[in-house]
């Protein structure tokens, strides 16, 4: 069967590197990939370079199990050292937002940042502003409509091969 799922992208160490690397390992990975605008905001609870940050959405008919471990991998092959205490900064950081239409506290799915963080939410909207979200009766741009965030800094395009 095959999933929907929306990935977070964020890095503030090479950050364009590394979501170039990033989209071109999920490009290699999933089918009907789409991406959002690339997003700027300041490292939170760190002292380090701003984040770029990003929304994938694509298919899979991976488990979500699958999927985490693929993205650990991915990570790893990227410099992203789970050692490091939380929050640090990142050269890659993936994270699965949604997962179809699953609701799992336990997995932190729908991911808790789309509520909480303008840099999830804001370009979660753009790739996909009419999709529900799972559990409620509002669409992705009627939670950003009506969020407290603040705005994002929309950065220039990057190329993506």
């Amino acid at each position: 069967m095959t999933i929907q799922i929306y990935l977070g992208l964020g890095a503030n160490i090479d950050p364009e590197e590394c979501l170039q690397a990033g989209v071109r390992a999920i490009r290699q990975a999933f089918t009907e990939v789409n991406l959002s605008p690339v997003y700027q905001a300041p490292a939170i609870n760190i002292d380090g370079p701003d984040f770029l940050n990003m929304v994938v959405s694509c298919q899979t008919d991976w488990t979500l199990s699958e999927l985490n471990d693929w993205i650990k991998m991915i990570e790893q092959q990227h410099g992203r050292d789970r050692s490091q205490p939380q929050p640090s900064s990142h050269r890659l950081d993936i994270d699965v937002l949604l997962y179809g239409d699953l609701i799992s506290p336990a997995d932190n799915i729908p991911r808790t940042d789309i509520m909480q963080r303008a840099y999830v939410l804001r370009p979660l909207a753009k790739l996909a502003p009419q999709l529900v979200y799972p559990g409620s009766q509002k669409t992705i741009l009627e939670l950003w409509q009506q969020n407290e965030l603040g705005q994002p800094t929309q950065t220039s395009p990057l190329a993506f091969d």
